[in-house]
């Protein structure tokens, strides 16, 4: 199935190692991209449009607890994200560091760690901001969805069923599996509670209870079948 979440050790092992390899001149900036996306669960036109000062105070100090304005957003409403996972404070430091020290997007002043507050927060390839391409009314984050694609393929996933919305799929379940309610992860997402319902039955590897009733469910129909048709069978 096309977009369906990433199970067992594909998110780390394949994705994470195949596009992050300690050759790769981005790869602060490739890990990252794919924690905000898999493990925050961040779609691509808010990757596009978030800029530094969302995440980092005047003073230089790291925001754990972040807003995203309404104007990036993909539903158009503000939303909370939540950066308490280790990993994701830990690939945020090496990738702010990369920044300053590479010279990008830094500016002579003390605040903000002497990156400029208002300059995207990654950069594409090219060292510059991803661009977007207008459609009318809507934008679409062209560039980051072919670098998030073409991060799929090089990982060997694409194939398997894979798709950029695998990885917010993926940050729904595993924070489910963490003990969110399908209410928290609806604030943290901005998926409806029935998207994240049937999200949840996709999960695989580790049935959720909600997946866990409708496979019960299943096999219960199954036994009254049969013990018809035994029933059946002695009627005739």
């Amino acid at each position: 199935m096309d977009g369906r979440p990433l199970v067992d050790n594909e998110f780390y092992e394949l994705l994470i190692s195949r596009n992050c390899g300690r050759n790769s001149d981005l790869k602060h900036r490739n890990k990252l991209l794919l924690l905000f996306a898999g493990v925050l669960g961040l779609r691509e036109i808010e990757l596009t449009l978030i800029t530094i000062d969302l995440f980092i105070s005047p003073t230089g100090e790291f925001n754990e607890f972040v807003v995203l304005p309404d104007s990036i957003t993909r539903s158009g409403t503000e939303r909370p994200i939540v950066l308490s996972h280790e990993e994701v404070k830990a690939a945020f430091e090496q990738y702010i560091k990369w920044l300053i020290e590479s010279g990008i997007n830094t500016m002579p002043n003390k605040h903000y760690l002497g990156l400029n507050p208002n300059s995207p927060l990654f950069v594409n390839d090219d060292l510059k901001p991803f661009t977007v391409q207008n459609r009318g009314e809507k934008t679409s984050p062209n560039a980051m969805n072919k670098l998030l694609d073409q991060f799929i393929k090089n990982a060997d996933l694409w194939d398997c069923g894979i798709r950029r919305l695998s990885l917010v799929r993926t940050c729904v379940i595993d924070s489910y599996r963490q003990g969110m309610s399908t209410t928290e992860i609806s604030i943290l997402t901005g998926f409806s509670d029935d998207s994240i319902s049937k999200i949840l039955i996709m999960d695989y590897t580790a049935y959720s209870p909600i997946a866990e009733w409708f496979v019960k469910r299943k096999e219960t129909k199954q036994r009254h079948l049969e013990s018809f048709k035994k029933r059946r069978r002695f009627q005739i």
